[in-house]
């Protein structure tokens, strides 16, 4: 009854509070666009519309200091509601066999049966307090910190992928962020925590992907922005970036290989969108600097296109923020552990990408990318230009079996010889450390020479049959395997790649795992034949050459002899 009487009154106070500050916000932005316009082209049409926005913003303000005065400043009331979620999620733990990991495989019936709200006004309340000062000093924690780790990372026991979520929005509250924090401890001296937290956090991050929502694709980048900036700040704790190396050595094939593959989609869709949306929001701006031709337009029309700039403006600031911080954990990650990153299902995806954000970058399209306020948008490409440079060198150095600069040579959408050495440029003038310069550099001039290799061993091979083409990238398969369902063969590596992303047949849509591959022995036999009898050829062909030489040669000598 208690929990039913929070959820109707307190939790739904906060809840529209929450709304209020949305609404407030919004206000407030057309508000502003309203004005921008009206300075820009003057209308009479637009005069009562910010009058309208004026008297309703202060409406909404008036309201936000009741609530404030009401329930923001009533700490002792706040403080009772969190001694009784700390005793409901105790409760709650207890019918699952108590404060310890792993989980039980079956989810009990009674914690199944608990209305959801039990658990999502706990986290509610929590996200509540920490942003009211004081609100949390004195309270006890731990336990909430337990069932947090505990199941932000089951579905079995936690459907609901944004009840999950909202877990991390809690720990991100906690995140210490000044040089001491009461949380701090909750994160580098709790024992769940130092054991499990980086793991779950990797497995929702990889979970995010499907929520079953029409809005999934959105949520999940909001979602995996908390879970990032939570990984971040344990990958400076020591005790954590051990637990990470230990998880990407055991799970290589595994959650960690899926979590770098979505790691790898939403930088390059968000870097993509971001760039697509500059050069819209330039001829945007373009029209609107051409004031003879701007001022014959209709005024509806103007005030449209300077609704859709400043719209376009708010989605290149979000999206490059996230894209920057994206590529910021790829950096990271790829110095710390480069084995996943080189596995032949992955590598040559790497390459494209970081060949694409090079082209970007420093290719010959860079300078319409250019902004007069580049900080404005969180487009920061020196420092982006910096951290792609990082990722190459991370990953050349971890590569022992030299596979990287063929991956980054084979790569047709972008890779450009030139682009190394434009970047090397850029990156001396930017004042970056000389050595990553050289190594940059020289990992430039190997992919160069694996160019040329590929080249030789193209012509080499000829043509090649049909059937040794893998008909999903068209290449000559080196381990074929038969699709179970539609029982069409495919090379390993690019079936496993997209598995990563989609545990389906691409065929038939049936349902495969990488364990239900079979591989195709016989026809895998047939390929290697079908090298080695081109290469004989070739070199057969080689002999023949020099044999012809050296004939012609000896019958000049013995005329000249005569």
């Amino acid at each position: 009854m208690t929990a039913r009487v929070l959820n109707l009154g307190l939790l739904k106070a906060f809840s529209d509070f929450k709304h209020l500050v949305q609404d407030i916000s919004r206000c407030e932005d057309a508000l502003s666009t309203a004005k921008s316009m009206q300075e820009q082209t003057p209308s009479a049409r637009l005069e009562p519309e910010i009058t309208r926005l004026e008297k309703e913003l202060e409406m909404y303000s008036q309201e936000k200091l009741c609530y404030e005065s009401q329930i923001l400043s009533d700490g002792d009331f706040i403080q009772r509601a969190l001694s009784f979620y700390r005793l409901m999620v105790v409760w709650l733990v207890g019918l699952v066999g108590g404060f310890k990991m792993p989980l039980p495989s079956t989810c009990p019936m009674e914690f199944a049966s608990m209305p959801e709200h039990f658990v999502e006004d706990a986290m509610e309340l929590l996200i509540y307090a920490s942003r009211i000062p004081k609100v949390l000093d004195g309270v006890l924690l731990d336990d909430f910190m337990n069932f947090i780790i505990m199941f932000m990372a089951s579905p079995t026991y936690i459907r609901n992928p944004y009840l999950r979520a909202k877990m991390v929005e809690v720990l991100n509250c906690w995140m210490p962020r000044g040089s001491s924090s009461i949380a701090a401890t909750l994160f580098e001296g709790h024992q769940l925590s130092l054991k499990y937290l980086v793991r779950n956090l990797l497995k929702l991050y990889v979970d995010i992907e499907f929520t079953g929502s029409h809005t999934q694709f959105y949520d999940k980048f909001n979602i995996r922005h908390n879970i990032s900036e939570l990984l971040e700040y344990l990958g400076q704790v020591p005790s954590h970036r051990a637990a990470w190396r230990q998880i990407a050595k055991e799970e290589e094939k595994g959650v960690y290989l899926n979590f770098l593959n979505f790691l790898i989609n939403d930088s390059i869709y968000l870097l993509d969108e971001s760039l697509n949306k500059i050069l819209e929001l330039k001829e945007l701006e373009a029209e609107m600097l051409n004031t003879a031709e701007w001022e014959q337009r209709p005024a509806q029309e103007r005030q449209e296109r300077t609704r859709i700039f400043h719209s376009q403006e708010n989605i290149i600031r979000i999206d490059m923020k996230l894209a920057n911080e994206d590529v910021s954990m790829l950096a990271f990650t790829s110095e710390q552990i480069t084995a996943p990153f080189l596995l032949p299902e992955m590598v040559e995806r790497v390459a494209s990408m970081l060949n694409y954000f090079l082209l970007q970058l420093v290719g010959p399209q860079r300078k319409s990318l250019s902004l007069k306020d580049p900080q404005k948008y969180e487009f920061q490409p020196k420092e982006l230009l910096k951290q792609i440079v990082r990722i190459y060198v991370h990953l050349a150095r971890g590569d022992t079996e030299n596979i990287f600069p063929a991956a980054i040579s084979k790569d047709g959408r972008s890779y450009n010889e030139q682009l190394f050495n434009a970047a090397a440029e850029v990156l001396i003038k930017i004042g970056e450390d000389g050595r990553l310069i050289q190594e940059f550099v020289e990992l430039g001039a190997k992919a160069k020479v694996a160019a040329a290799e590929a080249i030789d061993a193209e012509a080499v091979l000829g043509e090649i049959p049909d059937e040794f083409l893998d008909p999903i990238q068209y290449t000559l398969m080196k381990d074929p395997v038969l699709l179970p369902s539609s029982r069409i063969t495919v090379d390993r590596p690019v079936i496993q790649r997209h598995l990563l992303s989609d545990n389906t047949d691409p065929f038939n849509r049936s349902q495969l795992t990488v364990d239900m591959l079979i591989p195709n022995v016989e026809l895998k036999a047939r390929i290697e034949e079908f090298i080695r009898f081109q290469e004989l050829k070739r070199r057969g062909g080689d002999f023949g050459m020099q044999s012809a030489k050296a004939a012609i040669q000896t019958t000049q000598e013995e005329m000249l002899i005569d």
